[in-house]
Formats: structure tokens, sequence, C-alpha cells
């Protein structure tokens, strides 16, 4: 399977437990699986709350392989 580019949010936690990332999401489109949501440490970083990256997956795991243009 070919990788595929997905747009990945940014989630925090409420602004009185100080802001800090808690999790990423990625809305894959799909109504049997809307969301699927990564730990701080699995996705590379990047700057603002959204970025593009193309990811790999195979047998259920997710492997991002680049932070990409949305606009490519």
């Amino acid at each position: 399977m070919t990788p595929l580019v997905y747009k990945v949010e940014r989630a925090r936690s409420l602004p009185d437990a100080g802001g800090r990332t808690l999790y990423f999401m990625i809305r894959s489109g799909s109504r049997r699986r809307p969301h699927k949501f990564f730990q701080p440490g699995e996705v590379p970083a990047f700057d603002g709350e959204v970025a593009w990256f193309e990811i790999d997956r195979k047998s259920g795991a997710w492997t991002f392989l680049r932070q990409v243009d949305p606009r490519l």
C-alpha cells in the first residue's frame, strides 16, 4: 500500500491545566473509525495546531514518514 497524506491535529488540555498537549488525532473520514489518536511521543514535532504528514499504514501500524506541504 502506498503512503497516504493525513491532516494531524494537536489537541490540548484545558487552559487551567497548563495547556499542554494531550494527544494528536487524525480524522480519517471513515464513519466506522472516524478518529485515530496518538500520544505526543508518537508524532514528529511540528509548529502550530495542524500539520500534514505522509503516513504509511501496514498491519495496523501507523508510521509517520515526513511532513508535507498541504498544497501539494
